[in-house]
């Protein structure tokens, strides 16, 4: 049986700072937002370096590295698919998250002891599945515990906690890379227990409200899905491209490493564009709450054209920092702000199966581009990885103002809280 009472420090800060009016609600909304600081801060101390690793340690190429990063990342949006399904199928997402995140804890010390390429590219794929189990029903979660009004700020808290977490996790993988002279097994293996602290949190805090639609309980059914309006077909078809753009930040990484970052200041990158996707994502969740989505998504969507073309200027450090700017920018608009437009376009009892469908479109866009940013960089160089990202990204934009011309009225008025 879960605990009843969370534990002082969640009933503080839930009172300090209130997401949404319902207290449990608002303590189970801080027990979401800060499992996600622990699972970010884990995999990030990981992450991280693992592009080193793969590359210099393990002597993979490039090529390799892209098609290695776009079948996992993929196959956690796939996941997504069926956890999400089930979430809404069974009324309860907090078994699926506790599954997921218990797979993450078995999956580190894995990594650790991996010794060819073949065992990494394993753990790798089973811990983006682990991670792609949970995702969608934490996502179906929020929605849950938050009404209408309040759900840009509570994708936005969870959104910049997460993200302070990988800026966290990215420092500790940055200080033990000095510490340990570059012991990337011991780092991975102490990753571990941040996503331990993560099982505990969601175990004795979060609690799954009713799945309500109308304030009535609705039985799933797979027919359900004609429900879902043409908006929300429309907005995947601009996520789709606009993913195909959003390769792995490992890319971001070896491109400051050419344009001559030390090692150890690698991870800093991430702590870099966290700390401004962070500060980002709860105001500009709280601003979504009252001006038109569509908009900010709009100017999201220059900003990742801006972070590009940083990237594909002559090689200089500076320049590196100016498009690591631009894409912590980006994300700290657009991340939880996809989230809640998601959210706002399917009914109550399909959000589960909404966001499976959703993290399926983007599952198959990164596959395919990181594949191509991988060719297009063992070709042309990295640039040629970003001047990529830069045509996807335009492409995008083109497709977002024909359906904001398609719906004009029916975007406004899901796109404001009120």
């Amino acid at each position: 049986m879960l605990s009843s009472t969370p534990p002082t420090f969640f009933e503080k800060i839930s009172h300090k700072i209130r997401i949404v009016e319902n207290a449990r609600n608002n303590v189970s909304l801080w027990g979401v937002a800060w499992m996600s600081f622990f699972w970010s801060t884990s995999t990030l101390m990981a992450m991280s370096i693992l592009p080193i690793f793969i590359t210099e340690v393990m002597g993979a190429s490039k090529t390799k590295l892209g098609i290695m990063e776009g079948i996992a990342v993929s196959l956690s949006f796939f996941a997504k698919v069926f956890s999400g399904v089930l979430s809404d199928y069974f009324k309860n997402r907090k078994p699926l998250i506790l599954i997921g995140t218990f797979f993450s804890i078995m999956i580190k010390p894995m990594l650790a002891i991996a010794g060819t390429i073949n065992m990494i590219f394993a753990v790798r794929f089973i811990d983006r599945l682990s991670k792609g189990i949970r995702s969608a029903p934490t996502d179906a979660l929020i929605a849950d515990l938050s009404p209408k009004e309040r759900r840009g700020a509570s994708f936005g808290m969870r959104q910049s906690l997460y993200t302070f977490g990988g800026m966290f996790g990215a420092l500790l993988a940055s200080i033990l890379m000095s510490a340990t002279h570059h012991d990337y097994r011991l780092i991975f293996m102490l990753s571990t227990i941040p996503v331990a602290l993560a099982f505990f949190i969601l175990m004795f805090v979060v609690k799954q409200p009713p799945i309500l639609e109308q304030g009535k309980k609705i039985d799933w059914k797979f027919s359900d899905i004609k429900f879902l309006p043409p908006r929300y077909w429309a907005l995947l078809c601009v996520v789709f491209i606009l993913f195909l753009a959003r390769f792995s930040e490992s890319f971001v990484t070896l491109r400051a490493k050419e344009a001559g970052w030390p090692l150890a200041a690698l991870p800093l990158i991430h702590v870099l564009m966290d700390i401004v996707h962070a500060s980002m994502a709860f105001p500009m969740g709280k601003l979504s709450d009252k001006f038109n989505r569509y908009k900010m998504l709009l100017i999201g969507l220059i900003l990742t054209v801006c972070a590009h073309f940083s990237m594909i200027a002559d090689v200089h450090p500076a320049m590196i920092f100016l498009g690591v700017i631009f894409v912590g920018l980006y994300l700290g608009i657009m991340q939880g702000l996809l989230s809640t437009l998601v959210s706002e376009a399917i009914p109550a009892h399909l959000r589960g199966t909404g966001f499976a469908m959703y993290y399926f479109v983007l599952g198959i866009s990164l596959l395919i581009g990181n594949f191509v940013a991988g060719k297009l960089s063992d070709i042309f160089g990295l640039v040629g990885a970003f001047w990529g990202g830069a045509g996807f990204t335009a492409l995008a934009i083109i497709t977002l103002l024909l359906m904001m011309g398609i719906f004009k009225g029916k975007t406004t008025s899901v796109s404001v809280g009120h």
